[in-house]
C-alpha cells in the first residue's frame, strides 16, 4: 500500500472544487508538504533515483490534485535533484536543500522562456560576471521571460534554479544554473518581478507565473558548479539538465495512478448504474459489452504499464547507463503510458456519460493535468522526433526483443524498415523529404517500440496472460492497417480477437480491479450510492423559502 493511503482520508484532502482559486491553490501546496514528509525522500534517494523516489511518482495521491503533484516534481526532482548534483562539492547547500526536501520553501526550477520552449538551448536570460566575482541576472527583452515555475508568493519562502547564459568579459561561457532567492512568502526580491498568469482550465489551479529579472545581483556563491567555459557548451547544458530527463520519466509515470484510479471509478460506476431492460428489470450497465470493453482495456493496460515501468525505471537508475540510453527509455515510458492513459480516459469518461464531465467524479481533472505533463519536460512529439531519428540514423537501439515473433515485435520491425527504406532514397535526414514523409511517422515508430518493449516487460513479470492479451489487442487497434496489411489480420479477425480477449478477462475483471489496491484514492462521489448520497446533501439548495437576490 502506498504511504498515503491514510493520509487521504484526512480533511486536508477532503474535494474542494467550489472554493476560491486562490484557496484551492494554498491548499495545494499543503497537500504537496505532508506528502513530500509522509515519503521521507533523502538527498541519496532523489540523486540516484531509488524505487521509493519512482514510487512516490506513481501514487495516486496525484489523481487526487494535480498540482500537488505538479508542485512536488519540481520540487523534489527538478529543484532538489539539481542541487543534488553539486552537494558533495558544495556542503554550503545543505541548509537551502534541507528546507527544500521539508517543504520549508517552495524549490522552483527556472529553464523554459516565453520565446524558447524545447530549444532551451538557446535561451537568452543572461548572469554577467562583475569585477567583484558577484554575478548580475537580467532578463533581455519579453521572450526571455521564464514560463511557467509558480513563482509568485504564496506565504513561505520561494528559491528556484534559475538557468542563464554566464557573460564573461562580453564573452559567452554558456549556460550554467545560479540559485536565486525569488521572494519571502510576501514581497519578490529586489528586482524580480512574477507575473501571475491566468488559470489553464480544467485542471486544479496553480500560481503558474512569468517571472523577469532586472539587475538582481547574486552572490558569487550563487553559481552552482564551473564557472570555467566549457569546452562543449551544448553538451555541457545538456549534462546539467540531466533531471528534465528524470522528469520526462516521472512525469510519464503520473499517467499510470491516472489510468488505475479511473478503471476503478468507471467500472465501480457501471456497476450500480442500471437501465431497464426488455423484461422490465433493472440491468447494470457493465455487462454490456460497449461498457465494459474500454474498462477491460484500461485495466489490462494498468497491469502491463506498471510492468513497463518497473522494468525502465530499474534500467534508467542504473549507474551503467548513458545518457542516450535514459533519454530514450524515458521518452517511450512517457509517451506509452500517456498516450494509453488519454485515449482510454477519453473513453472512460463518455461511458459515465454527464458525470463524467464534472471535477469532482475526477476523470476529466485527470486527462487535463496529464495534457499538461504530456508536455513539460518535453513534448511527446518532439522528443519522439528525436529518439525515431537517432535510431532510424543507426545512432544506438533500445531494448532489444525478447520474442522477435510476437505481433507487437513483428510491428516494430515493419514500421522502422518502411521508414529506413524511405530514408534510403533521400539525400540526408536534413531533406525536405524527411520532413514530409519521415517526422509524421516518428510518434507512431515510438509507440510500436514502446508497445513491445511493455509488453516484453509485463511476460517477463508474469502478469497474467489474459491481461498480456487484451493489452496487445488494444495496440493492434492503433494501427489496424498495418496488421490487415502485413499479418493478414482482417478487420473481422481483429474483432474476433478483441471479443476472446474481453471474455477472457471479464469472469475476473472485479478481482483485477480489487488487486490494484486504489480504492482509497477514487473520490469521486458516482463510485457508490452512499458518496453520491452525501453530496447532494452537501449542495448549495434553493427552493421557495430561501428567495434569492440578483446580483445583476
Amino acid at each position: 500500500m502506498w504511504p498515503t493511503h491514510k493520509l487521504v482520508r484526512t480533511a486536508l484532502f477532503r474535494p474542494q472544487v467550489d472554493a476560491p482559486a486562490e484557496e484551492r491553490i494554498l491548499l495545494s501546496y499543503a497537500r504537496a508538504r505532508e506528502i513530500v514528509k509522509a515519503y521521507g525522500l533523502t538527498v541519496d534517494d532523489i540523486v540516484k533515483t531509488s524505487r521509493k523516489f519512482w514510487i512516490m511518482h506513481t501514487d495516486p495521491v496525484w489523481t487526487l490534485d494535480g498540482a500537488a503533484g505538479t508542485l512536488i516534481t519540481i520540487q523534489i526532482n527538478l529543484c532538489a535533484g539539481t542541487l543534488g548534483m553539486y552537494i558533495k562539492s558544495r556542503p554550503d547547500l545543505q541548509e537551502v536543500l534541507d528546507d527544500i526536501l521539508q517543504f520549508k520553501v517552495s524549490g522552483q526550477f527556472c529553464l523554459t522562456e516565453l520565446g524558447h520552449g524545447l530549444d532551451a538551448v538557446h535561451i537568452e536570460t543572461t548572469a554577467t560576471l562583475l569585477s567583484d566575482g558577484s554575478f548580475e541576472l537580467n532578463t533581455p527583452h519579453e521572450r526571455a521571460a521564464k514560463f511557467m515555475p509558480p513563482t509568485s508568493p504564496i506565504g513561505i519562502p520561494c528559491v528556484a534554479v534559475v538557468w542563464a547564459r554566464a557573460m564573461v568579459g562580453g564573452e559567452d561561457y554558456g549556460i550554467k544554473p545560479f540559485l536565486v532567492h525569488l521572494n519571502d512568502g510576501h514581497t519578490m526580491s529586489a528586482g524580480v518581478v512574477s507575473k501571475l498568469l491566468p488559470q489553464r482550465g480544467g485542471s486544479h489551479p496553480l500560481n503558474h507565473s512569468l517571472t523577469y529579472f532586472y539587475n538582481v545581483r547574486l552572490p558569487a556563491a550563487a553559481l552552482l558548479g564551473s564557472r570555467l567555459k566549457p569546452k562543449d557548451p551544448r553538451l555541457s547544458f545538456f549534462t546539467s539538465i540531466f533531471r528534465v530527463a528524470v522528469g520526462t520519466l516521472a512525469l510519464g509515470s503520473q499517467g499510470l495512478a491516472a489510468l488505475q484510479v479511473a478503471t476503478y471509478i468507471t467500472a465501480q460506476y457501471s456497476r450500480r448504474r442500471t437501465v431497464t431492460n426488455n423484461e422490465g428489470g433493472q440491468q447494470p450497465i457493465i455487462e454490456f459489452r460497449t461498457q465494459h470493453t474500454p474498462i477491460a482495456i484500461a485495466l489490462a493496460q494498468s497491469y502491463v504499464l506498471n510492468a513497463l515501468h518497473q522494468v525502465v525505471t530499474q534500467i534508467f537508475s542504473l549507474p551503467t547507463s548513458d545518457g542516450p540510453i535514459r533519454h530514450g527509455i524515458a521518452t517511450i515510458l512517457k509517451v506509452v503510458t500517456l498516450n494509453h492513459t488519454q485515449r482510454s480516459l477519453l473513453d472512460l469518461m463518455e461511458r459515465c456519460g454527464a458525470q463524467g464531465l464534472f471535477e469532482m467524479n475526477q476523470l476529466s481533472a485527470m486527462h487535463k493535468i496529464l495534457q499538461g505533463a504530456a508536455i513539460a519536460e518535453g513534448d511527446s512529439l518532439v522528443l519522439s522526433i528525436r529518439l525515431a531519428t537517432e535510431i532510424l540514423l543507426d545512432r544506438y537501439t533500445m531494448i532489444p526483443s525478447a520474442d522477435s515473433e510476437s505481433l507487437l515485435a513483428r510491428h516494430e520491425i515493419g514500421v522502422f524498415e518502411s521508414c529506413r527504406e524511405r530514408l534510403a532514397q533521400m539525400s540526408s535526414h536534413r531533406s525536405a523529404d524527411f520532413s514530409r514523409f519521415i517526422l509524421p511517422q516518428t510518434l507512431r515508430l515510438v509507440e510500436a517500440l514502446g508497445h513491445r518493449i511493455a509488453y516484453d516487460a509485463a511476460v517477463s513479470l508474469d502478469v497474467d496472460q489474459a491481461l498480456v492479451d487484451l493489452y496487445v489487442v488494444s495496440c493492434i487497434k492503433t494501427d489496424p492497417a498495418w496488421y490487415a496489411e502485413n499479418v493478414g489480420l482482417t478487420q473481422h479477425a481483429q474483432q474476433n480477437m478483441e471479443s476472446a480477449a474481453v471474455e477472457a478477462v471479464l469472469p475476473r475483471m472485479w478481482d483485477f480491479i480489487q488487486d490494484m489496491g486504489i480504492e482509497p484514492y477514487a473520490t469521486a462521489p458516482i463510485v457508490s450510492q452512499d458518496s453520491w448520497v452525501q453530496l447532494v446533501a452537501s449542495l448549495k439548495t434553493f427552493d421557495d423559502k430561501k428567495p434569492v437576490i440578483s446580483k445583476l
